[in-house]
């Protein structure tokens, strides 16, 4: 929750000496909302942060653990931060406009996933599916952030180039498949070393065998007996 803070605190008053805080211009007649760019970002932020302390308040707080409200918290901030893409997408050009609605398509996905599993907890495919997409849209996340602010050509892409969209469309598409491949690979991992070390951490002889006694064998008397009498000690 700390980084959250330091990222709103960012928002507003970075680079150094730049003020963004004021939502309301008061000098102006009409009375605009400015800084509309931070406050969105902020808003976004402000709720993935609540979000993490539903989850601190339900896993350290509470008597029991509530999944399904730690759910309903992270669905509420992907349900935020698509809102808000559709009012930042609003005059931008073409390559940032891709950008953003290829992240909007996997957190509304999510969202629609985790708002489901509160009524279908005990579904492996959505928690398959829950991974799936979030690899995706934090992937695509620092994607993002790579190509419009760091490009690793040290070249500005070209905002309108067909080219450039193709390409942005086509890398998108790798990602997706690209999370299927990690997730296979870590499920079948995980799977091969489940089913082969546990065989040989397994002692000898200590599956469960069925008695050797039988109903009326004496032996099996004895140790009913004995039982009983623990019982009447206790």
């Amino acid at each position: 929750m700390g980084a959250s803070m330091i990222l709103i605190l960012g928002e507003f008053f970075f680079p150094p000496g730049t003020n963004h805080f004021l939502p309301i211009d008061w000098e102006d007649h009409w009375r605009p909302f400015q800084h509309h760019n931070a406050w969105q970002h902020a808003t976004i932020i402000a709720f993935f942060q609540l979000s993490a302390l539903v989850d601190l308040t339900s896993q350290a707080w509470l008597a029991q653990q509530s999944m399904k409200l730690e759910w309903e918290a992270t669905a509420l901030a992907l349900v935020v931060t698509v809102l808000e893409m559709v009012a930042l997408i609003q005059h931008r050009n073409a390559l940032e406009f891709q950008l953003h609605t290829m992240l909007m398509l996997p957190a509304f996905l999510l969202a629609l996933v985790l708002t489901i599993k509160v009524w279908a907890p005990d579904q492996p495919p959505f928690w398959v599916l829950r991974a799936w997409l979030m690899l995706g849209s934090g992937s695509w996340l620092l994607v993002e952030t790579l190509m419009l602010h760091a490009p690793l050509s040290l070249q500005p892409w070209q905002a309108d180039s067909p080219v450039e969209l193709a390409f942005v469309t086509t890398f998108f598409c790798w990602l997706l498949g690209s999370g299927v491949v990690v997730l296979a690979t870590v499920y079948g991992l995980c799977g091969l070393w489940h089913h082969c070390c546990s065989s040989w951490k397994r002692a000898p002889g200590a599956e469960y065998q069925l008695c050797p006694l039988g109903e009326d064998s004496a032996e099996l008397e004895q140790f009913r007996a004995e039982a009983v009498l623990q019982d009447e000690v206790i």
